[in-house]
């Protein structure tokens, strides 16, 4: 039974739309897809997103940043509820901190290989270049 919910906002809908269709989330991870019948995985899709360090450069992966994520998820969650459920968006969001646990944040770096959990390749502003030695005579 699916619940008559809000339709997802301009903006979220608009973020949704430049995540490239390669990009795999797994939905709300260890929390539910959805609560009391509401579909939160777009939500949840956009989180990943946010979190996932190979879709957005090193310089922006920082606590601030994780902080405007999270307060996404809860805008988003509770934008998708009538208004006397809104405060699933509030439980959801301690719930994911809870069961997400600080490793999903910005795991999908250099480490996870050429392929992140979300399926993303290694970006080319990721990788570390080593520059070889002048070599004499050179210029």
């Amino acid at each position: 039974m699916h619940r008559a919910q809000r339709p997802i906002t301009v903006e979220a809908q608009a973020i949704l739309d430049t995540i490239p269709a390669e990009f795999v989330d797994d939905g709300c991870s260890n929390s539910p897809d959805g609560w009391f019948g509401f579909d939160l995985r777009f939500a949840c899709r956009i989180h990943d997103w946010r979190y996932c360090g190979r879709c957005h450069r090193a310089e922006f992966m920082d606590q601030a940043h994780r902080h405007r994520a999270d307060a996404e998820l809860e805008r988003n969650i509770q934008s998708a509820l009538p208004w006397r459920w809104r405060w699933v968006g509030w439980f959801y969001l301690r719930a994911v901190h809870v069961a997400g646990g600080i490793e999903a944040w910005d795991s999908c770096g250099l480490e996870a290989g050429e392929l992140c959990r979300h399926r993303m390749p290694l970006p080319p502003w990721m990788t570390i270049t080593v520059e070889s030695p002048a070599r004499a005579g050179s210029w």
